[in-house]
């Protein structure tokens, strides 16, 4: 007997894979709809590592893409997107003042709807919050005729304390046209905390590589840190900021090492101001010996092919690219129970434990590690899933068919949907 259907999935779409036919059926249109994305930059990041796979993989018989980045920053990850790239301007230095933050604004606005009427596309798809509030200013003055707003992570991730920040956020969400989750938990919030829709709001899993994230993979970053096949390496990928709680990873370790003292710790991310503490804190747990700290890699794959098992020690996440990277990876994973964690690992690949609780993360941990037979299991089950349900080609197909629906639809009034 199939469960019943809870209120969430009656009213909101679930874009799955399946080998049949799109979820909406092809609608022919005269000529090839443009889509036009929208991104901050190309630095490395989970959005945008999405954004890119999406526009490499669009189907180009039917869809025209366009990228617009609001800074230069990493430009070279456009190479082979055969896609025009716009930037609205080249000053990647951060402006703090809320003066000159509302200056740049403006002035990306202007030269956005200006490209915006020169190329006529007929959906605006952006990700991250300054985008999407671009793309809503732009659907607003009637210069997009079609929003799609992607939220990536929970509110308490990035929306700022700022009284005009979180505004702006708000009314972006509320003006887009429709707005897509990366999890059911994002969706569900998009829904209850923004005032959205049930039926502007669609669940659209992230995609993974599973050609590049492969269990086939090299093991020279492995090699070059002396670790060898005796050694069980544990590892984290993640930016360096307060909520992935790397300190809650360090106590686990610590626990961890005292019970089995031939694992490893790998740890690699960009340094957002958090880096040096943690180092201090291995440090003084005396695991310095037993830790590799890396800063960001361009290629997160040698990383992950080091390691024997993944963990995720967030308090809160939207839907963690580099979880189902590691489960491509073939790798077990213990993740805190937050946002899509629990939709991206099932029972039988890994553990989910409770945010800020280490020594229950390193229980589940040591599971693994004292249980070899158990990992190879978990190892085998996570690259099935990852491949079976996650997959960049199901992704895109998902976004193709949004996007077939909505160029059919007429579109409303953005002012209206504000109040």
């Amino acid at each position: 007997m199939q469960p019943a259907k809870s209120e969430f999935d009656h009213a909101v779409t679930t874009f799955l894979p399946t080998e049949k036919a799109p979820l909406y059926p092809a609608i022919r249109v005269s000529s090839k709809l443009k889509i036009c994305y929208v991104l901050g930059s190309l630095q490395y990041g989970g959005a945008e590592g999405q954004v890119i796979e999406l526009i490499k993989d669009l189907d180009r018989d039917r869809f025209e893409p366009f990228l617009v980045l609001e800074r230069d920053d990493d430009c070279g990850r456009a190479d082979g997107l055969k896609a025009p790239v716009e930037f609205l301007h080249s000053d990647s230095r951060r402006r703090n003042s809320t003066p000159r933050r509302l200056y740049n604004g403006a002035k990306s606005l202007f030269r956005f709807c200006k490209y915006l009427s020169k190329i006529r596309p007929d959906i605006v798809h952006a990700s991250l919050p300054v985008p999407c509030i671009l793309a809503a200013s732009a659907r607003l003055l009637g210069r997009a005729p079609c929003v799609v707003a992607s939220r990536r992570s929970l509110v308490d991730c990035y929306r700022p304390n700022q009284l005009l920040g979180s505004l702006a956020d708000v009314i972006a969400t509320r003006a887009a046209d429709y707005v897509l989750g990366n999890s059911e938990a994002v969706v569900r919030e998009v829904i209850a905390l923004d005032g959205v829709s049930p039926s502007r709001a669609g669940l659209i899993y992230n995609g993974v590589d599973t050609d590049r994230f492969s269990p086939l993979r090299s093991t020279s970053l492995r090699d070059e840190l002396g670790w060898n096949h005796e050694h069980v390496v544990v590892g984290i990928v993640a930016s360096f900021i307060p909520y992935k709680r790397h300190n809650d990873f360090v106590s686990a370790a610590a626990i961890i090492n005292a019970t089995a003292p031939n694992t490893r710790f790998l740890l690699v991310g960009e340094d957002r101001g958090e880096m040096r503490g943690v180092q201090e804190a291995f440090q003084d747990a005396g695991l310095a010996d037993y830790v590799q700290i890396l800063g960001n890699m361009s290629t997160p794959e040698l990383a992950f092919a080091a390691m024997d098992l993944y963990v995720c020690s967030s308090e809160t996440e939207g839907f963690s690219n580099v979880v189902l990277e590691a489960m491509a990876t073939g790798l077990p994973v213990v993740a805190t129970n937050v946002g899509g964690n629990r939709e991206a690992v099932s029972e039988n690949c890994g553990f989910l434990v409770p945010p800020r609780s280490p020594e229950l993360l390193a229980q589940a941990v040591l599971e693994l590690v004292q249980a070899p037979a158990q990992m190879r299991r978990f190892s085998e089950n996570a690259r099935t899933r990852a491949e079976s349900v996650f997959s960049i080609d199901a992704m895109v197909r998902a976004h193709e068919d949004i996007y077939t629906r909505l160029a059919a639809e007429k579109p409303e009034s953005a002012w209206a949907r504000l109040w």
